[in-house]
């Protein structure tokens, strides 16, 4: 069987109506928080990756809020999400990148050890770049009332950015939320990208439920 999906950027009644004819057919639900996903026991090819405009409590929906993080070698890019809109954003780069080998300092140093001076800057420019990062979210964490937090980080800079003395998330904050896409570069056209990926609702299926899905999307697109 072909595995297919379907992207919906669905308002909250339109979501329920989805839902509620997903149960109808396919029996109960299990929702995973790490993944904001609901699966159904009785047919495992179903799947839904929820909006993360909306959050999911007791099997109800409603409004939520959302901070996006992606940091790569040099820079990062910060955005908040209220009601399917940036209302924020914040784009930041460090000189943390040596010139010849297009290779990050912080990797540089794991594979070759030793220090010079233009190292040194590079790392005094790596710690001032995770500090702004970690205030820029700090700031908005108390501003405003954060559910969800979606981030893209590769595990090499994960002890920068988590393991500070004045860390504003911790590793295990319940909120945070691995993108599940690769991202080349953290600007401000793939946080647009990503924030657009995430409003939508993601419903994967195969062909053997094709024409019941593509049933209740039409009715739904159409009422």
């Amino acid at each position: 069987m072909t595995e297919q999906s379907i992207f919906k950027a669905y308002d909250d009644e339109q979501l329920e109506k989805l839902l509620e004819n997903l149960h109808h057919q396919y029996g109960s639900s299990e929702y995973d928080s790490s993944k904001h996903q609901l699966s159904f026991p009785e047919k495992s090819q179903i799947s839904v990756r929820l909006p993360f405009s909306f959050n999911y409590r007791d099997k109800q929906i409603d409004q939520s809020n959302f901070l996006i993080i992606l940091i790569h070698s040099g820079e990062a890019a910060l955005a908040y999400s209220e009601e399917d809109q940036i209302v924020e954003h914040k784009n930041m780069k460090a000189y943390m990148v040596r010139q010849k080998q297009g290779k990050s300092q912080i990797k540089y140093l794991k594979t070759r050890g030793k220090s010079k001076a233009g190292s040194r800057v590079r790392l005094a420019g790596t710690d001032h770049f995770f500090e702004e990062i970690n205030d820029k979210i700090a700031e908005w964490d108390e501003y405003f009332e954060i559910d969800k937090i979606a981030i893209s980080c590769n595990k090499t800079l994960q002890p920068y950015f988590f393991n500070r003395p004045d860390a504003a998330l911790q590793k295990d904050d319940h909120r945070l939320f691995k993108i599940p896409k690769h991202i080349q570069e953290a600007n401000f056209e793939n946080l647009t990208s990503i924030h657009n990926y995430l409003i939508k609702m993601e419903l994967k299926f195969d062909d053997s439920d094709k024409e019941f899905i593509k049933n209740i999307i039409y009715e739904i697109d159409n009422e």
